[in-house]
């Protein structure tokens, strides 16, 4: 096929070279610390899961960092073929934004650790793209790192369901006593990995890992039946549907329309009821639960306290979960104490202002769109730019309904970007077949 040419395998190649070892060791460790985190296992009978976090996260900046640095080490001379894919002027714009609103944040030091944090897992997941020789040994290494994933929450829901299965003696949310957690420290997170999981899975057996790709399918659906994330289930079938339109499909207009409209109706009956009055009238009628699990209240607690704000909000990752917005007035109410907006789009005004939100929108929506068409006209492997589209569909349609853009180190976030990135890797190189 004409287009880009393969991506060079990285230098002694032999199956069983310490170098080779060592890339799929850093690629692993990746996920598995993303997925699975420093804190794996938490228990939600403590009183201090009330308290506000210190933001104090030294740990897992330099577990980052020492795995970017040694994924940078260790492609080394192919780090150039990293150059071809940059497209300098929106990402630079968003970079240098950040940079903008972290300086004028309202918390600076909070703003620029996170900002370092993102720095450092763009570069981590971008160096991810140089570890493996082929597409069989991508799927290989996320097929380990999604049975290690696996294999911990399920053995911990027969060893320690306690620890893994929300109970009625939670401290937070006993209501959700039965539903399955797994590793993460609660049921939304671990449904939405884990549906993720389910495109990594198929993607595994498509690449020729029949065996192991179908039992990471199945057993993460499973795990997402049960877990009673009912917008992760929602949305994981929607965006298997649309990918399997996608490639069958031909025309890039309805393309492009098919993969908008869920996220247009996302928003629409969402945080557009909050935004249009009007609007709320009509979501009451569908047979959805209108304030979608409070959610709403927490929108028009967002939506009220962007009067003035508007320009550069309140600062890169600095207004959810501060002293300032938990603490600062009775009148707030409970929506003051959330973690985020559960609405990516939302927070990334309440964050970086309108032109935030609008370079994000190029950068994440608008650049891999484009990037999939390229990748797709130079001859990528279907298998590879399903199972990224699928990812990509899924976590704008999630972004209508939670936060994970850019906060820190989120599975879902760092999942997300590798699948972005490697849009933009499979639009400039061809990954070598499946060996």
């Amino acid at each position: 096929m004409s287009g880009a040419a393969d991506l060079p395998a990285p230098a002694a190649a032999h199956p069983a070279d310490g170098l080779a070892l060592l890339r799929g060791a850093v690629f692993v460790a990746a996920f598995v610390l993303a997925w699975v985190t420093l804190t794996p296992f938490q228990s939600l009978q403590s009183s201090g899961l009330l308290a506000v976090s210190s933001g104090n996260k030294a740990m897992m900046y330099v577990a980052f960092a020492a795995l970017a640095a040694g994924a940078a080490a260790l492609a080394g001379p192919r780090l150039r073929h990293l150059l071809p894919c940059l497209r300098p002027l929106p990402v630079l714009a968003l970079g240098g934004w950040l940079a903008v609103t972290s300086l004028l944040s309202q918390d600076p030091s909070a703003s620029i650790r996170a900002l370092a944090l993102t720095t450092i897992l763009v570069t981590l997941t971008a160096c991810l793209w140089l570890m493996p020789r082929d597409q069989r040994e991508l799927a290989t290494l996320l097929a380990a790192a999604a049975g290690i994933v696996l294999l911990l929450s399920y053995g911990g829901m027969l060893l320690a369901p306690e620890l893994t299965i929300h109970q009625a003696t939670d401290t937070l949310e006993p209501q959700l006593a039965g539903d399955w957690r797994g590793v993460f420290g609660h049921k939304n997170d671990a449904a939405a990995v884990f549906s993720l999981l389910v495109f990594i899975g198929l993607f595994v057996a498509r690449s020729g890992l029949r065996l192991a790709g179908t039992a990471i399918a199945l057993a993460a659906a499973l795990f997402v039946l049960n877990a009673g994330g009912k917008s992760a289930l929602m949305l994981v079938v929607a965006s298997f549907f649309v990918g399997l339109a996608w490639e069958r499909m031909r025309s890039r207009p309805l393309r492009v329309a098919l993969a908008l409209a869920p996220l247009a109706l996302l928003l629409t009956v969402g945080i557009g009821s909050v935004l249009v009055p009007a609007l709320a009238g009509f979501t009451k009628a569908l047979p959805v639960d209108a304030s979608f699990t409070g959610r709403t209240d927490i929108w028009e607690f967002a939506v009220d306290k962007l009067h003035g704000h508007l320009a550069t909000g309140y600062g890169f990752q600095a207004f959810w979960n501060t002293e300032a917005t938990r603490f600062g007035s009775d009148e707030d109410g409970w929506a003051g104490t959330a973690a985020h907006a559960h609405n990516g789009y939302l927070d990334m005004v309440v964050n970086m202002g309108l032109p935030g939100l609008a370079l994000v929108l190029v950068v994440f929506v608008a650049m891999p769109m484009r990037d999939f068409f390229t990748a797709e006209r130079r001859g990528a492997d279907p298998a590879l730019t399903l199972m990224l589209l699928q990812i990509w569909l899924f976590g704008l349609y999630l972004s209508a309904v939670e936060t994970f853009l850019f906060l820190l180190a989120n599975a879902i976030w760092v999942t997300f970007l590798f699948a972005v990135l490697g849009l933009r890797m499979a639009a400039c190189h061809r990954l070598k077949g499946r060996g």
